[in-house]
């Protein structure tokens, strides 16, 4: 791993740089050159990023290279995420279905070469997967990426009763919560879908904004459809059940509008009563999935300190 301070080079859009899969699902592999550096054993063989919602290319690209300075030798899948892919399920399960099955590759692809490397069974008991997912939108989308994952898994996979081959759940990973998971109300998913439109169109867009959130009101209340995003996802996250997870870490703050900072540390509080090793870091003075870009250098390091305590 390289050191949190590395400053990454600048960029433009995703499909600059990232091979795109689908329109919501990008992957960028390592240079051949740093596949070969002694730190490849130490850094993620994947790491998968899943962003807030209608997140813009720009800013989504800086934490796909900050991730690059970090961990040069690691394969990176990013997940973006629209209000479509977010409220209609089985959108957001397409685009994770794509991530699910190249993310199966690539962590079965480093199992087969760890085998055959000295020390293989410390090898096997670390965490090989960062999972780093933004607000609402991306733990909703980690929500999907559980399911898609399990349909990934062939039957002649099943022979295998450890490692990845053998698995419906993702392998033992790390996971950093950014603004998220917090049960949403209404009003916050209105501020939501405002903060993820251009300035200049939020007014324009209010009234269509509270009766798209009015529909998901009666889809919810009236026809009793299992709320997916403030229920569903978050009760995945702490399942033991459907997470192998060495330890993760929530960043979060009271100035976020969008997902309360009470609303995490409950979500955190129960992650530790369940057995999951957590860690808390609270940002003052910086808003919704905005902690990296007003608190860089501590963001950075609390990301590469995670990574290593997983392993520990």
């Amino acid at each position: 791993m390289a050191t949190a301070t590395s400053r990454p080079p600048a960029t433009s859009g995703l499909s600059s740089f990232m091979q795109a899969l689908s329109p919501r699902v990008y992957l960028l592999r390592p240079s051949p050159e740093n596949v070969t550096r002694e730190h490849n054993a130490q850094d993620p063989a994947l790491i998968i990023i899943l962003g807030w919602m209608n997140a813009a290319d720009g800013p989504l690209a800086k934490y796909v290279r900050q991730h690059q300075a970090l961990f040069p030798t690691s394969a990176i899948l990013l997940i973006t995420c629209t209000f479509a892919g977010m409220t209609i399920p089985w959108l957001g399960l397409r685009e994770a279905r794509i991530a699910a099955t190249t993310a199966r590759a690539i962590l079965e692809q480093d199992e087969e070469t760890h085998k055959s490397q000295p020390n293989n069974d410390t090898a096997a008991s670390q965490p090989r997967l960062l999972i780093h997912t933004f607000s609402n939108a991306g733990s909703t989308m980690l929500y999907h990426l559980y399911a898609a994952y399990a349909t990934t898994a062939t039957r002649s996979s099943f022979s295998s009763s450890t490692g990845v081959k053998g698995a419906t759940v993702l392998p033992l990973h790390t996971t950093i919560f950014d603004s998220t998971p917090a049960a949403f109300t209404y009003q916050t998913l209105v501020r939501g879908i405002l903060d993820g439109a251009p300035s200049a169109m939020r007014f324009a867009i209010l009234p269509i904004a509270y009766l798209y959130v009015a529909l998901i009101w009666v889809v919810v209340t009236v026809l009793r459809v299992p709320d997916h995003i403030g229920d569903l996802a978050p009760r995945a996250h702490n399942d033991p059940a459907r997470v192998r997870e060495a330890c993760r870490v929530y960043i979060y703050g009271p100035a976020d509008r969008i997902t309360p900072a009470k609303g995490v540390e409950l979500h955190a509080n129960e992650a530790e009563a369940r057995g999951f090793r957590v860690r808390r870091e609270v940002f003052d003075g910086s808003g919704h999935v905005a902690h990296a870009r007003k608190h860089a250098d501590r963001y950075w390091r609390i990301v590469g300190q995670n990574w290593e305590e997983a392993r520990l």
